[in-house]
């Protein structure tokens, strides 16, 4: 194995693995994430008017575009411009950010308190809304679709129609384009697919085991069970057209997947003697390799654009203990630097240190790339804040 020279600059990042195996699996939260932290679940403003500036540093590769805590976010282009989309928790609002002129613009005031998930559909237009109902462990889901107002003025609000999505809903992801959600039941035991409001559904897979976790791959689905330390994980191909589930991961404690848009690379992390260890599998020819620095494979995100690069949130100390478990509940916090991994040249940059260049510790979770791949996009799981990083082309 190469050694790493600094934290600074490029530096090999592979060696040859040693894989142990083990067994069993468990659910950890409702949502997969910690609750909200003390302290940041209202926000200390809503702005009256449409438009405002965000909180930001433009002269910066590194901004925040929400104070406040956001359910989710997704990033798309509208008129030449590229723009964050994003749902405030507290409220339910949902707000645009124009990255390239650092404007937020209100789209819908629909007050829909304490939202804890938002997967918004690839165009914007679209957004299953999740929330617990009040003093209760059951999970609603709404789904709200987004019309644009035909006024060309920056204060017209989007009309909004909502539906309600039916069934015990363990686990969601969205296709990359489209108007295909995926989602497990837990009361149906079914892995499914339907359109956004819910019509035209199809049961892909029937299983006994109900705690999935969703990963899209291209057209297909990676499907793995919820991660804990102290218990065993696998993961699975599912092909959306065939059926087709094929075992491609596992037993791993700890385990978490996250598969390239290509369909032909899977990142995972597993918990192994007391530390967290993070590999590449080529699905191809079965090739594996270890990355350094370890992160968690749900702090990072594959380009569609250069396939074998993917982007991370890596801890500044390392990770230690009984992970992802103690991360899950909000027990951990990561301070991380950003990372660009490139596996096919074997390299890795360092892009950003947030506690040293803003004076703030960043918990990456949820990131998420432009179209044109010219800003990474994440919450800080610390306190939900909404962050983009503008990146250098290479």
């Amino acid at each position: 194995m190469v050694a790493i020279f600094a934290l600074i600059g490029w530096y090999l990042f592979f060696r040859n693995p040693n894989i142990p195996v083990e067994e069993a699996v468990r659910n950890i939260l409702p949502f997969g994430s910690a609750p909200t932290p003390s302290g940041v679940g209202v926000p200390t403003s809503d702005p009256t008017g449409a438009s405002e500036e965000i909180d930001a540093r433009p002269t910066t590769n590194l901004f925040r575009i929400s104070s406040t805590p956001v359910a989710g976010a997704v990033i798309f282009t509208k008129n030449n411009q590229t723009i964050v989309r994003y749902v405030d928790r507290a409220t339910g609002h949902i707000y645009d950010t124009d990255l390239a002129m650092l404007v937020k613009t209100k789209v819908a005031n629909q007050t829909l308190p304490k939202i804890y998930e938002a997967y918004f559909r690839p165009d914007g237009n679209a957004v299953l809304l999740r929330s617990l109902k009040e003093d209760s462990d059951v999970v609603e889901n709404i789904v709200l679709t987004l019309t644009p107002p035909k006024s060309i003025s920056t204060d017209a609000l989007y009309t909004v129609s909502s539906a309600a999505l039916r069934g015990d809903i363990g686990a969601v992801a969205t296709a990359d384009s489209g108007n295909t959600l995926f989602y497990a039941l837990r009361d149906t035991s079914t892995i499914n697919s339907s359109a956004f409001n819910g019509t035209g559904a199809k049961t892909l897979l029937a299983s006994p085991f109900t705690d999935w976790r969703l990963a899209v791959a291209g057209n297909n689905l990676v499907v793995y069970t919820k991660a804990s330390a102290g218990a065993a994980g696998y993961a699975y191909t599912l092909n959306t057209a065939s059926r087709a589930f094929t075992k491609i991961l596992g037993p791993f404690n700890g385990l978490a997947v996250v598969p390239n848009k290509a369909d032909n690379r899977v990142l995972y992390s597993y918990f192994e003697n007391d530390g967290t260890r993070l590999f590449v599998k080529n699905l191809v020819n079965n090739a594996l390799s270890e990355i350094l620095p370890t992160t968690l494979a749900e702090k990072c995100v594959w380009s569609a654009k250069n396939i074998g690069t993917f982007f991370c949130g890596t801890p500044t100390a390392g990770i230690t203990g009984a992970e992802p478990d103690n991360w899950y509940k909000g027990a951990t916090h990561f301070s991380d630097y950003i990372w660009r991994f490139d596996t096919n040249s074997e390299v890795a940059q360092l892009l950003s240190e947030p506690k040293r260049s803003f004076g703030v510790d960043i918990d990456v979770i949820d990131p998420k790339l432009s179209p044109d791949e010219n800003y990474l996009v994440f919450i800080n799981k610390t306190d939900l804040s909404l962050w983009a990083l503008k990146l250098e082309q290479f």
